[in-house]
């Protein structure tokens, strides 16, 4: 049963989020039928999902490394001011 509810799931998230991104993204980068067609069979084996989960797997790469960078520089600032402050 579990098996069932995972796969059914895995479809709708795959239906509701992932290729209306994938579709989406494409579109605003090549804005051109030929273009789209020819990059989704070259780099993601003919699915707008695959393309969407690429960006969103980007994306979330992107915003950890941004927070990682943050907290860093925080660390590094607090740090400098407190050997101000003595």
């Amino acid at each position: 049963m579990e098996d069932l509810f995972a796969g059914i799931f895995e479809q709708m998230f795959t239906y509701l989020l992932l290729l209306p991104v994938g579709f989406g993204y494409l579109w605003l980068r090549y804005r051109n039928k030929l273009r789209v067609k020819e990059t989704l069979a070259k780099e993601y084996e003919n699915s707008y999902a695959n393309a969407g989960s690429v960006v969103l797997i980007n994306t979330i790469a992107a915003l950890l490394a941004l927070a990682v960078g943050s907290l860093v520089i925080l660390a590094i600032v607090v740090q400098i001011r407190e050997w101000l402050k003595s």
